[in-house]
């Protein structure tokens, strides 16, 4: 590890970290950051106690998969309700440590692929870059690419391609837009790292999100509609299959 962070790397990602007792990477990462205290660590951490693993372990963070899960899952089953059980869960967890947050990598199917109304993939972007945590985009994603993972050899093909960035898919979209204009929205509102979270309305098919920051005054709301008709949540207009962000 020391090897590579002496060659510019700024941290690591532990390949499924969950295999291996937590209390076993303690006297690694302890030895690691003697000599590179700024070394940031997530750990590939699919179930278990996200928080307990981070404090045993000595990891700065794991990887979210429960709300992971929760963000296409309400998405499908048009129940918002699932997500603000889980957005209660991940806010306990950013009191403790703050999550690695994704709608994709590279064992999952494409949230492309995962939602059944590929619109609503635009609204898993759009919660991917408000709610607290640090985001990670997984190539491709930001093209809107499309793969379904299956459990066979070889069932990882599918969404690991090749990047050819003059085939068709590859070109910059209105997906690769959205990105641009959220990743802008993220660096202008960079608090949202650790922002404290609040479900302000909620439905089986819409919700408003309201973000505050931990000092000073952040401010900012996230409302989301899976309706076929454009509905006004507290004052905002919000398209059909649609979201709307307001500061």
């Amino acid at each position: 590890m020391r090897h590579w962070l002496d060659r510019g790397a700024d941290g690591w990602r532990l390949d499924a970290a969950y295999a291996v007792a937590p209390d076993a990477w303690r006297p690694i990462l302890d030895a690691v950051r003697s000599t590179h205290p700024d070394v940031w660590v997530v750990g590939e951490v699919i179930h278990g106690d996200y928080a307990q693993i981070v404090d045993e372990s000595g990891m700065d963070s794991v990887t979210q998969y429960e709300l992971w899960k929760a963000i296409w899952n309400s998405l499908n089953e048009k129940n918002f309700f699932e997500l603000a059980w889980s957005l209660e869960r991940h806010q306990e967890f950013v009191e403790r440590f703050v999550p690695l947050t994704f709608v994709g990598n590279h064992d999952v199917t494409r949230i492309a692929s995962l939602v059944a109304d590929r619109r609503h993939a635009l609204l898993a972007h759009a919660l991917l870059f408000f709610v607290p945590g640090v985001p990670s985009v997984y190539y491709g994603d930001e093209r809107g690419l499309t793969g379904v993972k299956e459990d066979r050899a070889g069932g990882d093909d599918a969404v690991r391609p090749h990047a050819d960035r003059d085939a068709a898919e590859w070109q910059r979209n209105e997906v690769f837009a959205l990105h641009q204009s959220l990743i802008a929205f993220r660096r202008q509102h960079a608090w949202l790292y650790d922002a404290r979270i609040e479900v302000q309305e909620l439905a089986n098919e819409t919700l408003l999100l309201e973000a505050t920051a931990r000092s000073g005054d952040g401010h900012a709301a996230l409302a989301l509609n899976l309706t076929d008709e454009p509905v006004t949540v507290r004052g905002t207009h919000v398209p059909a299959h649609g979201y709307a962000l307001v500061v």
